[in-house]
């Protein structure tokens, strides 16, 4: 399994650029980014979720899933973030929430 980090860019209010880094010589070596994840959140993003019925909750394990999803896509692999991670979420709960 894939160890990896995330870090967002300064966010957007709809939506925030995430760099998916990895360690090619382990956690101690040196970082590489792989790529970036663009998350969308503005109103008419939130708007499709809201439309099929998810409440903030709902909206939230979206994104969860979403980004677990495309991550994997990116790396071609399992993985696990060692660092990154809730500081992400955050962003995106911070910003879908006025929404709700």
């Amino acid at each position: 399994m894939k160890e990896i980090k995330l870090k967002a860019d300064k966010p957007f209010h709809n939506n925030v650029d995430v760099a998916v880094i990895d360690f090619p010589d382990g956690p101690e070596g040196e970082e590489r980014q792989r790529c970036k994840v663009t998350v969308e959140f503005a109103e008419s993003d939130v708007k499709q979720l809201q439309d099929r019925g998810l409440d903030f909750d709902g909206a939230m394990e979206y994104y969860k899933d979403w980004l677990d999803k495309v991550i994997k896509v990116h790396l071609a692999t399992e993985w696990k973030c060692i660092c990154g991670y809730d500081e992400v979420m955050d962003i995106i709960k911070e910003k879908v929430r006025q929404y709700y």
